[in-house]
């Protein structure tokens, strides 16, 4: 199976698409929560800023929101991209999530991967998705995931980066 992997940026970051293979992995254990995987892109990803020299990314309530709904809207709609089901785009999303007075946006999605060690990994090797995770400029971020089995990706993944004047 093939998953497609979108970057839809505004305002600072261009837009990029990059399509890689997912893997399918059975695990024995016991799954994380949706909270410790959202928390664990939230570390890999600040991880990641740190040995580039950026400064680490700060929560931000509204785009973990937008994030999040975002998310669950691709997983009930079994979809990925960055033009929601109802036409929304990051920008409406983020606005309407109260992340607003920005100066910029951008935006990672992502299906199939079964860990936050994964979807982080898969968009490192992206170089759309790197430079997002990787633009010092950027000061915010919310992460989104629901899993969703019995859809073709099984799981759904956003990243919302934000900065405001």
């Amino acid at each position: 199976m093939r998953i497609s992997r979108y970057l839809a940026t505004v305002l600072t970051v261009t837009a990029a698409t990059t399509t890689l293979s997912a893997t399918s992995a059975a695990s024995a254990s016991a799954a994380p929560s949706a909270g410790s995987l959202r928390a664990g892109v939230f570390k890999l990803t600040n991880a990641e800023r740190v040995k580039a020299g950026c400064p680490k990314l700060k929560y931000n309530s509204a785009l973990a929101k937008a994030a999040q709904r975002h998310s669950a809207d691709m997983a009930r709609h079994d979809f990925v991209d960055h033009v929601g089901s109802d036409g929304s785009t990051m920008v409406t999303r983020a606005r309407a999530a109260g992340y607003t007075g920005f100066s910029a946006l951008a935006e990672n999605v992502a299906a199939g991967d079964k860990s936050a060690a994964a979807v982080v990994k898969g968009w490192m090797k992206s170089p759309g998705h790197r430079a997002n995770i990787l633009n010092c400029s950027l000061k915010h971020l919310g992460v989104g995931y629901v899993k969703k089995p019995g859809t073709a990706q099984g799981t759904y993944w956003t990243q919302d980066f934000g900065a405001k004047f």
